[in-house]
């Protein structure tokens, strides 16, 4: 396992507070995973298995035909996919160049969660803090 990958997921929200020994097995779990200009990396309405790390490139997001955003090299998608194996994707992420990434899917995330349930731990309070954040700007609106 590349020290890149671990500095990599070093800057990931989802992975916010755990220790260089957890980020380590985490790095060790997620596989490279590479895509070609204009591949489908995930499809709308899709059943989401996999979370993503940007390690080089750049992709588009899009739901409902519409362009939502641009994501480079850091920028992450799919956590819900880690813990609801099978859920609809709400959007598509297209490859905008040759792109690089470090994956991890529900079936690799689950028992690296039953070894090392401080990571569990650590996961899930990252989770209910951006449901609070995103319940207080709905709130605010």
């Amino acid at each position: 396992m590349s020290d890149e990958r671990i500095e990599t997921l070093r800057k990931v929200q989802l992975f916010d507070g755990l220790s260089d020994k957890e980020l380590a097995a985490v790095a060790n779990a997620a596989k490279e995973r590479r895509f070609d200009t204009g591949d489908t990396v995930v499809g709308e309405g899709e059943g989401g298995v996999g979370f993503f790390v940007i390690a080089d490139g750049t992709a588009r997001v899009e739901a409902r035909g519409e362009r939502r955003a641009t994501l480079s090299a850091g920028a992450s998608f799919g956590e819900v996919a880690l813990l609801d194996e099978g859920g609809r994707r709400t959007a598509s992420v297209i490859a905008e160049s040759p792109l690089r990434l470090f994956g991890l899917t529900a079936w690799q995330f689950t028992p690296l969660l039953e070894q090392h349930p401080e990571i569990a731990v650590k996961v899930a309070k990252m989770l209910a803090r951006r449901l609070r954040e995103t319940e207080e700007r709905l709130a605010a609106t």
